[in-house]
């Protein structure tokens, strides 16, 4: 050894290796490239998602050909019309309350008209026959078969007897308040003044839980629902109906306070009818 100088012991040897080794170990482990599963999971979510973009159907996202998500909005289903009944002229007894009408439809002209029960079709001819002969104890006796059938012979505009069924109406998408509630009675009135006398197009959708058709009605031109929302004496019943015209309609009258909307609070139908069910009205 040179100058006198006496070699390291051993010991101090072997630490000072111990030490060098651990610091090349902690700046190598800072430099770290990240773990290969890593790498290897970032690359098939990639090519997934590649494949998804090429192979999705339009609107739709997805990673490969497993999972999608639809990027379009879910649309409420449209209903549509079953059909149209084309009825006689209203009587001043069809108005059941601001919401619901009796109407009466001539089965000549109806679809219908081939399910008519073969004693009803007898029954009527006879009455006819009765009422010609001025035999009115056997005509009214045989208006009993035929309204007991759910018919009634009744005049058409040309002052003809025709036979027709009885149609019990809900109109669609609105909801008047009830006959003893405010403006009940006002919305009735209104309604039998609309229709009274005249011929209404009805668009038959939907029947309800109480044997209600339910459908849009038109009186010569006339929406009716429009109407009844317009003048204040209905709510537009979104339990039912999603049309936005008729909360325009609604909101209209809210915003003049015309019919009920000039109450500070009115009570919704619905929730009357509920208090009435349970027996706290």
């Amino acid at each position: 050894m040179p100058g006198g100088m006496s070699p390291a012991p051993e010991h101090r040897r072997r630490r000072e290796r111990r030490g060098s080794f651990h610091v090349r170990a902690g700046a190598a482990g800072k430099r770290a490239p990240p773990s290969m599963a890593l790498v290897y999971c970032i690359g098939v979510v990639s090519l997934l998602a590649s494949a998804g973009r090429n192979l999705a159907p339009k609107g739709q996202l997805c990673l490969g050909s497993f999972w999608c998500i639809s990027l379009t909005p879910v649309a409420r289903k449209l209903q549509r019309v079953n059909y149209e009944l084309h009825t006689l002229p209203v009587d001043a007894k069809a108005v059941t309350d601001g919401d619901t009408i009796t109407v009466y439809v001539n089965m000549s002209n109806h679809p219908e008209s081939g399910d008519v029960p073969q004693e009803v079709h007898k029954a009527a001819i006879e009455q006819t026959k009765a009422r010609a002969a001025k035999n009115y104890q056997r005509a009214d006796a045989l208006q009993k078969i035929i309204l007991g059938a759910g018919y009634r012979q009744i005049p058409n505009t040309r002052d003809e007897q025709v036979l027709a069924k009885k149609y019990r109406i809900r109109l669609r998408g609105i909801d008047a308040p009830e006959s003893l509630m405010p403006y009940g009675k006002e919305a009735k009135e209104e309604l039998m003044r609309l229709l009274q006398g005249k011929t209404l197009k009805i668009s038959i959708y939907d029947s309800d839980r109480y044997g209600r058709l339910v459908g849009d009605v038109d009186c010569n031109g006339v929406s009716v629902q429009e109407h009844m929302l317009k003048k204040g004496l209905a709510w537009h019943y979104t339990a039912y109906d999603h049309r936005m015209e008729l909360s325009k309609w609604e909101n209209q009258a809210r915003a003049s306070r015309t019919g009920l909307w000039a109450l500070p609070d009115p009570e919704k139908p619905w929730d009357w009818r509920k208090k009435k069910r349970i027996g706290t009205v």
